[in-house]
């Protein structure tokens, strides 16, 4: 995960910002959207598909960081 303060990441990210947080790929991030029904779903804002900062952290803390320990 990118340690980003809260302050610098905003609230609606794009798919290669939400791909930097948890560093990985742009494919991979398409692939969790796919594949797995508990990863946040986008919404379209300026054309763009935007993910909820707030709704990507809870997943990080629910999906991947309790899972690394």
């Amino acid at each position: 995960m990118n340690n980003n303060s809260k302050d610098t990441i905003p609230e609606a990210m794009s798919i290669k910002k939400v791909a930097e947080y948890f560093g990985v790929s742009i494919r991979t991030v398409r692939e969790w959207m796919e594949k797995d029904s508990k990863f946040p779903r986008p919404f379209k804002k300026f054309g763009t598909l935007r993910f909820r900062r707030s709704e990507i952290e809870e997943y990080w803390k629910k999906n991947i960081k309790g899972s690394n320990g």
